[in-house]
């Protein structure tokens, strides 16, 4: 029985003391994360933005001038003429284009044959000033009173035909453009035939067939022969 205590006593101290070896266990690190923030979402403007742009009243320097002309397609001849214009500066400071400054020249050609000179007429081009602010364009517009210069530039000029032309315009020293475009026929008015009247049919009585004369009252017939 002593032995088997003796053992018993053994046994308890090995588990007891059997736990100082053991290495403790390892404790969870915390780990300091970033919080993650969701993106703002962006405000939707169709593609546009509102851009406050630099103006200022200087005179532009038209060496640094570049005008692009464009017509819309349609439209028609013997009449005014719209032309667009995309006007820009490679100046590095923001300017005004005047009409007076500008020394712009135009030229409105048909097979390489001058229709209209600006130069002829002794008018700019331009009829209003023109803002520019540098890296941006301005789009303004003009209009031909689709009649040629000949070599007075009258009222009494006849209107372009139908037909191709081409225009180029540029500011003295600066970089002309160059644009070509139709003017198409004015639409002839449709030609309608006049109805007939209806004429309402009367109707007609016939004349009374002539009647025989009597004979006098106190005269025979005469007899038969």
């Amino acid at each position: 029985m002593l032995a088997v205590l003796i053992a018993l006593v053994w046994v308890v101290l090995q588990l007891v003391g059997g736990g100082d070896d053991e290495k403790p266990a390892a404790r969870p690190t915390a780990t300091a994360t970033t919080p993650t923030v969701a993106p703002t979402p962006e405000t939707k403007t169709n593609g546009l933005v509102d851009v406050a742009l630099v103006t200022d009243s200087a005179p532009c320097d038209p060496e640094t001038v570049r005008i692009t002309p464009s017509v819309r397609p349609g439209q028609l001849a013997r009449t005014t003429v719209e032309i667009g214009l995309v006007v820009s500066s490679s100046a590095t400071s923001a300017c005004t284009l005047k009409p007076a400054d500008a020394d712009a020249i135009a030229v409105i050609s048909a097979n390489g044959t001058a229709v209209w000179d600006s130069t002829v007429c002794k008018v700019s081009p331009l009829t209003d000033p023109v803002a520019l602010t540098p890296g941006w364009s301005t789009m303004t517009s003009v209009t031909w009173t689709g009649r040629g210069s000949g070599s007075t530039c009258t009222s009494k000029q006849d209107y372009a035909s139908p037909g191709k032309y081409s225009v180029q315009i540029g500011t003295l020293g600066g970089e002309p453009g160059k644009a070509t475009f139709t003017l198409e026929a004015r639409p002839r008015p449709a030609r309608t035939t006049p109805t007939p009247k209806k004429t309402k049919a009367t109707k007609t009585t016939p004349s009374p067939s002539k009647a025989t004369p009597k004979p006098p009252k106190g005269t025979t017939k005469p007899a038969d022969d």
